[in-house]
């Protein structure tokens, strides 16, 4: 158990410090001499930061694989340029397949 909490400290340590960095970098102007810097302050460029160091420091992979997964997502556009014009539809419509098939598994108490 106690591996397991160094383990979670780590994962967001790093996860938080290069936020920090990036923020920083961000507000000092740095990001914009940097090709694509400007893209690396989104929503989706922190699930993917955070899935690569969640990958990298967990011993259980799955929150990574998420992280890693959703940050792909929502940056369709710039990974894969054919899907432009649909990546606006593509979250929703995975949220709303991944919703129903949770409501259709969940087991009902009595």
């Amino acid at each position: 158990m106690a591996a397991s909490k160094s383990n979670d400290r780590l994962s967001y340590g790093i996860t938080i410090l290069i936020f920090g960095i990036l923020f920083l970098l961000d507000k000092t102007g740095v990001l914009y001499n940097i090709p694509y810097g400007e893209k690396l302050i989104s929503v989706g460029s922190f699930l993917l930061i955070a899935g690569i160091v969640f990958l990298c420091t967990q011993p259980k992979k799955i929150l990574g694989w998420i992280f890693l997964g959703v940050g792909v997502l929502l940056n369709a556009d710039t990974f894969f340029g054919w899907m432009s014009s649909y990546s606006n539809l593509i979250v929703p419509g995975l949220l709303i397949i991944a919703g129903v098939a949770l409501v259709l598994t969940a087991k009902k108490k009595d």
